[in-house]
């Protein structure tokens, strides 16, 4: 069985987010905690996110949304003993790495991330969600940092954050990028082949 690590942005995924809702719907699924969610320190986001996947039992695959997915590309970039154990990586409305620096916001740091996001190589599967009005990545940056990443990003259009503000309290497209196999999901134990048989007589 694979493993789904959900990683959330800035202020965690509340309730209604979906990553939260996909968390709740998926068998084997954990999130990576923070100390403190309106405080993206990047090497202490990193240290939770090598943390969980470390101590998950199985191959994983990482759902990451916003800050998250620079967390995710940064902590396998910074932590190479771990790629072995991710099938796959899905990158939902990453945010601008240059609105972040050392001290979180880059508005309290010294420089940026963005330079430093440009150069990193992904080196496992990897997928991109991306929104042509995000408020947090414009449509151009995002075309750069998938074109950096070697990813062919999917275009959702104007959909905003992708969050719950923007309506995506549900976002059943996620499915499309996941990694399944038969005991992901919270499914009966009828098989319906046999019922479709059974009344086909």
């Amino acid at each position: 069985m694979i493993h789904t690590i959900i990683v959330p942005g800035v202020g965690g995924s509340d309730y209604d987010h979906w990553q939260s809702k996909l968390q709740r719907e998926l068998m084997s699924c954990s999130r990576v905690q923070q100390q403190d969610w309106n405080l993206p320190i990047l090497k202490d986001w990193i240290a939770q996110f090598v943390a969980t996947v470390v101590n998950a039992t199985q191959p994983v695959q990482i759902v990451a949304h916003s800050f998250g997915c620079l967390t995710t590309v940064a902590a396998l970039a910074q932590h190479p003993e771990i790629v072995a154990k991710v099938r796959k990586i899905i990158l939902v409305a990453p945010a601008n790495p240059a609105r972040f620096g050392d001290a979180g916001f880059a508005r309290n740091s010294i420089g940026d991330y963005e330079a430093y996001f440009h150069e990193l190589k992904i080196t496992v599967p990897a997928e991109m969600i991306i929104s042509e009005n995000d408020p947090w990545l414009n449509f151009e940056d995002a075309q750069k940092l998938a074109k950096a990443w070697k990813i062919r990003p999917r275009n959702l259009g104007q959909v905003g954050h992708i969050n719950v503000a923007s309506g995506f309290g549900h976002f059943p497209e996620i499915y499309d990028h996941l990694i399944f196999d038969k005991q992901n999901f919270f499914i009966s134990n009828t098989d319906d082949n046999k019922l479709l048989f059974k009344f086909a007589i």
